[in-house]
């Protein structure tokens, strides 16, 4: 994970949109423990030229911070510019499995415009990125994912969908490496990256192959599914959520936080980030109409409010422990205490 700072870096950057189809979203992020900030996310509520069209996605950099910053600003543009995205865009039908082939096709172009600009300045930042992005339409969701940030869906009270983790020990994963010449040592690619799919990374990948067969391939795994009335939200988020949570864990402490009456889809994320990890941590939350929510209760404040009592009777208390503890100690030595009467 590499070096840790003394305490974590709690400040929050946290935003919420409304899309036209009436669909809410949220997203924040947080540094944690680590020295530098190496996520980032994208949200458009609206995606041009596509009615009732939005796209998240979420990008957990390693070794550096600008893999995962261009993929955040610039993933929607690939997208729109490829063949693939133009062809469903005219489409009546709207085949998802065209936009899927969207995703796909811009996943590998931010890998190539990511070498480009690493190859023009070889003494700079040489960092990686893992990725994990969808489309939601007016009838299906879309996803598209390299590495292990996740996407789950949550329907019906229930993980109706998630995303399965890239890693180099899993069998169709490990067998393109050791393919293209690697191994697999400690669990990791090489003995040391430990995703088998990712933006950036080209120490793991060589011109002469094909993207989709190197020892680490920026080729995502895409799949769509229907829309369906019991679908509540979407979380999509990096592994320093994940590594603290299961799907379920996660979809149901969202479930509780909004039954509780929170409002806001930014503190919800919130709210999921303080839940404890010693990684960078990034949200995007979706939320569906059939999100159940509850009108009365505090929400966020609510368990912030109690937190704080909390924290503030455990300090009283160790307040407490500690003079009495002085207290002992003076009396073995023979000191009178402060409550001690001088004769």
């Amino acid at each position: 994970m590499g070096t840790l700072l003394d305490k974590p870096v709690t400040e929050k950057e946290t935003e919420t949109e409304t899309g036209s189809n009436g669909l809410e979203f949220g997203a924040s992020a947080m540094q944690g423990w680590r020295v530098d900030m190496e996520d980032s996310h994208t949200i458009v509520a609206n995606v041009a030229g596509l009615e009732g069209h939005s796209f998240v996605a979420v990008f957990d950099g390693h070794g550096g911070a600008l893999c995962a910053a261009y993929a955040g600003e610039n993933m929607m543009r690939h997208v729109m510019e490829t063949a693939e995205f133009a062809e469903y865009a005219e489409s009546t039908e709207k085949d998802t499995t065209v936009l899927e082939k969207a995703l796909y096709a811009a996943f590998l172009a931010c890998d190539r415009s990511v070498k480009a600009s690493q190859d023009a300045n070889p003494e700079g930042d040489r960092s990686g990125s893992t990725a994990v992005a969808s489309f939601v339409t007016p009838t299906h969701v879309v996803l598209a994912h390299a590495g292990d940030s996740r996407a789950v869906l949550a329907s019906g009270q229930k993980v109706a969908v998630a995303t399965a983790d890239h890693k180099p020990y899993n069998d169709g994963e490990r067998a393109r490496i050791e393919k293209a010449g690697g191994v697999v040592s400690m669990k990791r690619v090489d003995g040391d990256l430990a995703v088998s799919r990712a933006l950036g990374d080209f120490q793991y990948k060589d011109d002469a192959l094909p993207p989709e067969e190197c020892k680490v391939s920026p080729a995502p795994e895409t799949r769509s599914f229907p829309r369906s009335p019991q679908d509540e939200f979407l979380v999509v988020a990096c592994d320093g959520i994940w590594d603290v949570m299961s799907d379920e864990d996660c979809t149901q402490a969202v479930r509780e936080i909004f039954v509780e009456g929170e409002s806001s889809m930014g503190l919800a994320c919130e709210e999921i980030l303080d839940m404890g990890s010693r990684d960078n941590m990034s949200a995007v939350l979706v939320a569906f109409p059939g999100l159940k929510r509850s009108e009365t209760g505090k929400g966020v404040a609510g368990r912030r409010a109690q937190r704080a009592a909390e924290d503030s009777e455990s300090n009283a208390d160790s307040l407490s422990q500690g003079e009495t503890s002085e207290e002992a100690a003076d009396q073995a030595a023979g000191e009178p205490t402060g409550d001690s009467k001088e004769t």
